[in-house]
């Protein structure tokens, strides 16, 4: 008698797993897209970064962010309590948790962009130059960001491997920022603004970096959600050559 009542009662657990993870890919999906609105609203920055109004809008969003990780991260705990779920059910759980905390890692770093942009001078001799390689990192982290959380939703790991791949040029572009005001600044007295400015830039430039890196970490998880193997640590993600089997398949 027991064993029929638990085979019934099968469905509408299932029923109630699947509807929380729908609540929580619900909640991932807006807290992405709050992030990538802080991008667009700090790139905004480096075009006008005297605009009173993108401060405070980074502000109120961050908060929401801050709300939102700690929401998820406690639902894919409840998750793994109430349902024991089964091994693809928990990498999904796994990746949400980790992917939470690198979404809201980003947030952190636009907001350390946005304050930076704030303090700089562009118009002193020799800064505003640097707005076009800044906002070309912007461009490149926001596209990484995207198609990392798209590699992730629409099940991809084509457009995880390729999220991976482009963490170069965002690196090679934060060392040509450095490099460049290096050269540029280094036979010079500086002005202490000058030296805020320099300071800042190379800053943003390392934030950015970082961005990217947290795309990369995304990408990852969705990978380990898609194909069962954990890339992270690997010297070089690369994709399974033919005939290679995922770690589902292999099991």
């Amino acid at each position: 008698m027991n064993s029929g009542n638990e085979k019934g009662n099968a469905p509408y657990v299932r029923g109630i797993k699947d509807n929380y993870i729908d609540q929580l890919h619900g909640d991932f999906q807006l807290i992405s897209e709050i992030v990538l609105t802080q991008i667009k609203l700090a790139s905004d920055l480096v075009r006008d970064n005297r605009n009173k109004e993108i401060i405070p809008q980074l502000k109120r969003n961050e908060k929401l962010i801050n709300s939102l990780d700690v929401t998820i991260k406690e639902k894919v705990i409840n998750a793994i309590m109430l349902f024991t779920p089964r091994a693809s059910d928990l990498r999904r759980l796994m990746a949400y948790h980790d992917m939470t905390i690198s979404m809201e890692r980003v947030g952190d770093l636009i907001e350390n962009i946005a304050f930076a942009l704030e303090g700089i001078d562009f118009s002193l001799a020799g800064f505003e130059k640097y707005k076009k390689p800044i906002d070309k990192m912007f461009v490149q982290t926001d596209k990484m960001l995207k198609n990392a959380l798209f590699a992730f939703t629409g099940v991809s790991n084509e457009m995880a491997y390729d999220t991976i791949q482009m963490d170069d040029k965002v690196d090679k572009l934060e060392r040509k920022i450095e490099r460049q005001l290096a050269e540029d600044f280094q036979n010079e007295v500086q002005s202490s603004q000058s030296l805020v400015n320099i300071m800042n830039l190379n800053s943003i430039s390392y934030y950015l970096e970082r961005i990217g890196d947290k795309a990369v970490d995304i990408a990852e998880s969705a990978v380990y959600v898609i194909e069962g193997r954990d890339i992270r640590h690997v010297k070089e993600s690369k994709k399974p050559v033919a005939g290679e089997k995922s770690g589902d398949e292999a099991r």
